[in-house]
């Protein structure tokens, strides 16, 4: 037969538990890393995840048979600006990409 801990302790082990991995977290955000770069491969998965909700909202039927074309349009441009900021890994490749996904994240739903 196993003994429970009171409801006291286990609520003040609980509470002290949540208090310390908040104060962990505050600490984290109070003083955060400056500086680091963003991942090479950030661009590249902002794509796929745009290209899979683009997907997702032509399956729908959420994308207008007219707007399909400009849909591919915009794909095939955010894929081409993405590979070369990839590849480059330029603030002028990297800006380019960002708008490209920009640009297709806006138009595949209208």
């Amino acid at each position: 037969m196993s003994r429970q801990a009171p409801f006291g302790a286990t609520f003040t082990r609980k509470l002290t538990g949540f208090v310390l991995v908040g104060s962990l977290l505050c600490g984290c955000v109070a003083r955060p890393f400056e500086g680091v770069p963003p991942s090479p491969n950030a661009r590249l998965y902002a794509y796929l995840i745009a290209h899979g909700m683009a997907r997702g909202a032509l399956m729908r039927g959420k994308v207008t048979p007219q707007n399909v074309q400009k849909l591919i349009s915009l794909d095939h441009d955010a894929q081409k600006a993405v590979l070369n900021a990839t590849r480059l890994q330029t603030s002028s490749e990297n800006r380019q990409a960002d708008a490209a996904i920009a640009a297709f994240l806006t138009n595949f739903d209208s």
